[in-house]
């Protein structure tokens, strides 16, 4: 009593097509952490201090972090610079095209209450990928 191979073969291309597609249980804890640190779709509307509530919102306040971009796309297109949606730069990933982004910047000592002061602009990104094609870093120096 054994599987015919019709059955076989089925149970073959399903266990392919489950280890091949990228559902969300195969993005990984880095992959988390990027977005919770970086991804605001569509943009909060949150009031005049954007930059202070969310960094608040978002864990970054303790110590004050100096500098965090908030992307403002859709999750398929920031992913999508981890391919076809981008190029090779420097060892990373650089997007093809710009994306709306809310940079954050400190004001003041990065202890006490946090202040922060918000540029909303277009940019390209710079992403660091991990093998799974999946943004892990978001890196914060190259302005562009």
């Amino acid at each position: 009593m054994g599987l015919s191979w019709d059955r076989l073969h089925l149970l073959s291309l399903l266990l392919l097509a489950w280890c091949l597609a990228p559902p969300a249980r195969c993005q990984g804890p880095r992959y988390e952490k990027f977005l919770q640190q970086h991804y605001d779709h569509p943009r909060s509307q949150i009031g005049r201090d954007y930059c202070g509530a969310m960094m608040q919102r978002r864990g970054m306040f303790r110590p004050c972090k100096d500098t965090n971009t908030f992307i403002h796309a859709p999750k398929p297109q920031i992913q999508a610079v981890c391919g076809a949606g981008g190029i090779e730069y420097w060892g990373m990933r650089r997007s093809r095209a710009q994306f709306p982004v809310t940079t954050c910047t400190l004001r003041g000592p990065p202890w006490g209450r946090c202040s922060y002061l918000g540029h909303t602009i277009q940019r390209f990104l710079v992403v660091t990928c991990d093998p799974a094609g999946w943004p892990v870093y978001f890196d914060e120096s190259h302005i562009m």
